[in-house]
């Protein structure tokens, strides 16, 4: 699979420093699959990849899913979300695996979560980026990987 360094994307959008190593690869690379055509939505997922996840936490410092989706909407598409994922599908209508667009929400059944909800944002070709948990942080995953395969709960859009 042909790996984009992001070197030029960070000179190209003001970003000057990389990152540490996450899951063998440097945060600062990022395969050519998961690049959306959305400029501002690319700065905002290299900006956070590899930021540590906690349970309850809004910044830099320790975010979780909900609330990185929260940061993700109002950040990148000036757009309110609800503080927790439930309340997120409250706000999103039903769509199917196959409508899914990039800005879409994911949810999954969580045994981890306390709240037993887990999210993200679809950013295309099967991948989500989200706040998974305490040992990966921020990260891009696919949907076809087994663990969110047999999880999903639903897609959403968000309500207009």
């Amino acid at each position: 699979m042909k790996r984009i360094t992001i070197i030029a994307v960070l000179v190209m959008l003001g970003i000057t420093s990389m990152a540490q190593i996450k899951n063998g690869l440097p945060v600062g690379t990022i395969t050519d699959d998961v690049l959306t055509t959305d400029t501002a939505l690319n700065k905002f997922m290299l900006h956070w990849l590899g930021k540590p996840y906690k349970l309850g936490g809004k910044t830099e410092k320790g975010i979780d899913c909900s609330q990185f989706n929260k940061r993700l909407y109002k950040d990148v598409y000036g757009k309110a979300l609800g503080e927790v994922a439930y309340k997120q599908w409250a706000q999103t209508q039903r769509i199917k695996k196959d409508s899914l667009g990039v800005g879409d929400l994911v949810f999954f059944i969580s045994k981890a979560s306390p709240s037993g909800w887990h999210t993200g944002v679809f950013i295309g070709n099967t991948y989500f980026i989200h706040a998974a948990n305490k040992y990966e942080g921020v990260k891009i995953s696919s949907l076809e990987e087994p663990r969110y395969k047999k999880a999903i709960r639903g897609y959403g859009r968000l309500k207009e």
